[in-house]
């Protein structure tokens, strides 16, 4: 592993295997030491909502797809954006996505909140990338 481990990750995508396939990579090459799933940017929100009433550490990084049921990953940062800031201040969001559409990186590029856009399947070095410049060396709390 090239990349120093982050302490959380959320994968934030509706295709099992995306995930699956995402997980093990992060997993297999050392680069977080908990790795986090939400089907939808509704899930995601709820997730983030909980961990802050439990009082416990944020993810460090957000891999958001875009096109995903109940609510996008558009629709998400549009949320996302009306969390208070002490809940993503050290986040870092890479849009994933298997769009080609010059149009959805416009999108994104444009949001203050997506740090990168990134095409899926990721490989190793994508995500060994991704997370070098995400690293910030906080504990995983009690896991």
């Amino acid at each position: 592993m090239t990349a120093p481990a982050l302490n959380r990750i959320l994968l934030v995508d509706d295709d099992k295997v995306t995930n699956l396939m995402h997980k093990r990579q992060i997993t297999r090459r050392g680069l977080a030491r908990c790795v986090d799933v939400a089907t939808d940017g509704r899930a995601a929100l709820d997730y983030f909502r909980e961990r802050e009433r439990e009082g416990e550490e944020q993810p460090e990084l957000v891999l958001l797809d875009i096109n995903m049921p109940r609510m996008n990953g558009f629709e998400f940062l549009a949320e996302y954006a009306h969390l208070p800031e002490k809940m993503h201040q050290h986040q870092r969001v890479v849009m994933v996505s298997t769009s080609t559409f010059r149009k959805d990186k416009a999108i994104a590029d444009q949001n203050p909140h997506v740090a990168a856009y990134e095409t899926k399947p990721l490989s190793d070095t994508d995500l060994e990338r991704i997370v070098r410049n995400t690293h910030r060396g906080v504990s995983c709390g009690s896991e």
